[in-house]
């Protein structure tokens, strides 16, 4: 499976049924939708991930969802990895692409991120975890920061949450005021994975990111 035009994207989220609908899962539902968008089923993989893959010689892409629960996520690239015979790296070498000469892969990873407002898409080409747990492990298996990842806002807008109440919140479903630009966001990361398939990272940070401004602000 070396295949030299190979895409992997990650989407950060825990497995099960009860946390579906979390805040935390917003990486599961955006590849969920890319997988959609292109008639692509979710397999098992073994005990740590399931994949939907389209295999084209030309243009091959993978799609993974770690089954480790959130805070062991590289685990599950890891194993990716192994059974496919397709290293992973985050090392830093002189270019930005995304599939290396020797047939490496740099993963993107979608995740959500509690430090930016809710409805903010931030897709950057390398970085720290910025405290999101399921990219430190990633970042740690992968032996570097530098891959790109899409990070998903899903601060409240209209209020701060005190560090004791962060696990809380992203363990949370939406509020049911939230639903809308929740899914809206998720359309949103999902057309920016398609543009970026496409057309490479910078035209995909200049056409697709955004910030949304909280209601804070306004108010301050």
């Amino acid at each position: 499976m070396k295949d030299p035009s190979l895409k992997l994207i990650v989407g950060l989220g825990n497995p099960g049924e009860s946390y579906r609908s979390n805040r935390h899962n917003l990486g599961f539902r955006v590849v969920d939708e890319i997988a959609r968008r292109r008639g692509l089923s979710f397999r098992s993989g073994g005990e740590s991930y399931e994949i939907a893959e389209r295999t084209d010689p030309a243009n091959g892409l993978v799609l993974l969802k770690p089954l480790t629960y959130m805070n062991l996520s590289g685990r599950a690239v890891a194993a990716w990895s192994r059974d496919s015979g397709v290293a992973v790296t985050g090392l830093p070498v002189a270019t930005d692409v995304e599939v290396l000469d020797d047939g490496a892969v740099r993963p993107l990873v979608v995740c959500d991120d509690l430090s930016l407002p809710l409805g903010s898409v931030r897709l950057r080409p390398r970085g720290s975890s910025g405290g999101q747990n399921g990219l430190e492990s990633v970042i740690g298996q992968v032996a570097g920061e530098e891959f790109p990842r899409l990070r998903l806002g899903i601060a409240p807008l209209e209020r701060e949450i005190d560090p004791a109440d962060w696990p809380d919140h992203v363990l949370a479903d939406f509020d049911p005021g939230e639903s809308a630009t929740a899914e809206n966001l998720v359309k949103h990361a999902a057309d920016a994975l398609e543009f970026w398939l496409e057309h490479g990272l910078e035209p995909t940070i200049s056409r697709f990111n955004r910030r949304v401004r909280p209601d804070t602000e306004d108010s301050a």
